[in-house]
C-alpha cells in the first residue's frame, strides 16, 4: 500500500471537513422510552447492515507503531458500516449499548500515549463487543487510545438504563457530556459547549439544514415541545430527522435511523429505498454467522431471518467502494478487508504494511513465532556467509538467525543497518509533478539492544585480501569447509 497514498488521503478528508460538516442525532427519553435518531449526511450512500456475532477474537488494524489492541467480543451487535465490519459507523448491541458517531472537525487525539491502540471507527465496534452499559464504557475508556485513519468524530451513546453521552476528544482527553434517565440529548457537529450557545438563540445562524448549529437549534427546540408519552415514538423520531436533514446536494442525508433501546429493535430508510425496515435485536442469534443485508432495498422490510453470510470478497467489495472513493489506496482496501475477516492474523506474523517488524522469540515458550518443536531439526552446524552485499531481505533473514542463536555468521558487516527506515514508494507532487521515493516501513530488528549497530557484524570476521581476489580464493567459504570437516 502506497503510505503517501494514505497521507494525501488524510489531507482529502481534512478539505472535504472543511467545506460541510455532516450528520445529526439525538436521544428521547421520558423515563419509559429510550429512542436515539441519527441521520447519516454523507457524500457516499452505499451501506450495509451487519450482524457482528459474538466470542470472536479481535484485533486492530496495525497502521501506526505500536501495539495494536486486542479482544473477543463478550456481546453480538447490529451495525451500520462503509468500510467493513469492524469499522461501523454506529450501531447497538444485544444487551442495548447504543454508539453513534457524527463529524467533529475540533477532534484532537492522543495519538503520542503509550496505550495500545484502535482507529476511530474500531472504537465503535470495540464498545458494542465488550460492554453493556454507559458507566462500563467511562470505566475503561483511559485503556486505550485512538489513532485516527479516516477522520475526526464525536461519540452520542445510550444505554437501557436510560443514560446517554456525548464523548469528545478535545486536546488529548476525552470530555463526557452526561444526561440522566429523565433528560434528552442532542448534537450535530459542533461541541457541545459551543452548541448550547444556541439552543434559544440564532443570532448570526443561517436558517438552512446544511448549517450544524441551525440543525441542533431545531433539535433542542423539537425536543421542547415534546409533552405526552404518545411523542415519544419512533414517528415522532423519524418527523424530528426529517425537519434537520438534507435532501439533496453533495452532502445529502443518505439514511436515517432510529433505535428503540427498550425494545432492541432498529428502524431504518436510505434516501434511496424510503421503506422503513426494522431488525429486532431479541430475535436475532448472534453466535454464529456473521452476515449482513444491504441498507439500499425495498424487497424486505422485516430483517429478522433475511440477513446473508457475509463473505471476505462481498467486505472487500463493500469497503472499496467506499474508500476509494475518498482516493484510499485499493490494495489497502485489500489487506484491511482480509485483516477484518480473517482474525487468524492475531496470532500470526502479519502486522500491516505500514511496518513490518522481524519474526522474533522463535524459540521461547508462548511466543506466537515459536517454532513447532515436533517438526524435525537440523542437529549440525549451521554457518551464514555474509558480506557488504547483504541487505533487505537478506540481511532481515541473517539478522533473525544471528539474534535468535540458529546459526553462526561468518564474513564481513552487512550492507546496511538492521534497525531502519525501508520500503520506498514513488509520490508525484501535486505542484511540481516531481517523482520522489519516500520511505513508509520501519523494521527493528529482534534484539532491540542492539538497535544502533550501523551492521549485522559477523560472529567470525574474515576479510578476502586483494591478492586471494585475484587468486580466485573465497577464503569465508574455504573456513567454513574446514570447520564442517573437523
Amino acid at each position: 500500500m502506497n503510505f503517501t497514498k494514505y497521507i494525501l488521503t488524510l489531507l482529502l478528508l481534512i478539505g472535504i471537513a472543511q467545506t460541510a460538516l455532516p450528520c445529526s442525532s439525538f436521544v428521547l427519553k421520558n423515563g419509559k422510552t429510550i429512542l436515539l435518531g441519527k441521520n447519516f449526511d454523507w457524500t457516499f450512500d452505499q451501506g450495509y447492515l451487519i450482524k457482528n456475532v459474538k466470542n470472536t477474537a479481535k484485533f486492530a488494524y496495525f497502521s501506526h507503531n505500536g501495539q495494536p489492541a486486542r479482544w473477543t467480543s463478550k456481546y453480538g451487535s447490529i451495525t451500520f458500516n462503509q468500510n467493513g465490519k469492524e469499522m461501523p459507523y454506529g450501531g447497538m448491541n444485544e444487551k442495548g449499548l447504543m454508539v453513534e458517531m457524527l463529524w467533529l472537525d475540533d477532534i484532537r487525539f492522543n495519538i503520542s500515549e503509550d496505550k495500545a491502540y484502535l482507529n476511530e471507527l474500531e472504537w465503535i465496534q470495540y464498545q458494542l463487543d465488550n460492554f453493556q452499559t454507559i458507566d462500563e464504557v467511562i470505566i475503561n475508556i483511559e485503556k486505550l487510545k485512538i489513532y485516527p485513519i479516516k477522520g475526526k468524530i464525536h461519540y452520542i451513546l445510550a444505554d437501557t438504563n436510560g443514560k446517554s453521552v456525548i464523548i469528545e476528544y478535545l486536546d488529548g482527553k476525552p470530555k463526557i457530556y452526561e444526561k440522566d434517565f429523565n433528560t434528552c440529548q442532542a448534537i450535530t457537529n459542533k461541541t457541545v459547549v459551543h452548541s448550547e450557545k444556541f439552543i434559544d438563540n440564532l443570532k448570526g445562524i443561517p436558517k438552512r439544514n446544511t448549517s450544524e448549529t441551525y440543525r441542533y437549534h431545531q433539535l433542542e427546540n423539537q425536543i421542547k415541545k415534546l409533552q405526552s408519552p404518545n411523542d415519544f415514538s419512533e414517528n415522532t423520531a423519524f418527523q424530528m430527522l426529517k425537519n434537520v436533514s438534507i435532501p439533496k446536494g453533495n452532502f445529502k442525508t443518505v439514511w436515517s435511523i432510529v433505535y428503540n433501546i427498550d425494545n432492541k429493535s432498529i428502524f431504518f430508510f436510505s434516501h434511496a429505498n424510503k421503506k422503513i425496515k426494522q431488525i429486532n435485536l431479541n430475535n436475532t442469534d448472534f453466535e454464529q454467522t456473521l452476515s449482513y443485508y444491504d441498507i439500499n432495498q425495498d424487497a424486505e422490510t422485516i430483517l429478522d431471518n433475511k440477513l446473508k453470510p457475509i463473505s471476505e470478497q462481498i467486505n472487500f467489495e463493500a469497503m472499496s467502494a467506499s474508500l476509494t472513493h475518498l482516493g484510499f489506496d485499493i490494495d489497502l482496501c485489500k489487506e484491511l478487508s482480509e485483516h477484518q475477516i480473517k482474525s487468524r492474523r492475531a496470532n500470526k506474523f502479519d502486522k500491516g504494511v505500514f511496518f513490518q517488524p522481524y519474526f522474533n522469540d522463535i524459540t521461547k515458550q508462548g511466543s506466537p513465532f515459536l517454532l513447532d518443536n515436533s517438526i524435525p531439526r537440523f542437529k549440525g552446524n549451521v554457518y551464514v556467509l555474509i558480506g557488504p552485499k547483504t541487505f533487505s531481505a537478506g540481511q532481515y533473514l541473517a539478522t533473525t538467525i544471528s539474534d535468535n542463536n540458529l546459526a553462526t555468521i561468518i564474513g564481513t558487516p552487512s550492507g546496511n543497518k538492521p534497525t531502519c527506515q525501508t520500503g520506498a514508494s514513488l509520490l508525484k507532487l501535486p505542484n511540481t509533478k516531481k517523482i520522489i521515493t519516500m520511505s513508509y516501513t520501519f523494521g527493528e530488528r529482534p534484539d532491540t539492544t542492539k538497535n544502533n549497530e550501523d551492521s549485522l557484524h559477523p560472529d567470525i570476521e574474515i576479510y578476502q585480501t586483494l591478492e586471494d581476489v585475484i587468486n580466485g580464493k573465497d577464503i569465508q567459504f574455504q573456513y567454513i569447509l574446514k570447520e564442517l570437516i573437523n
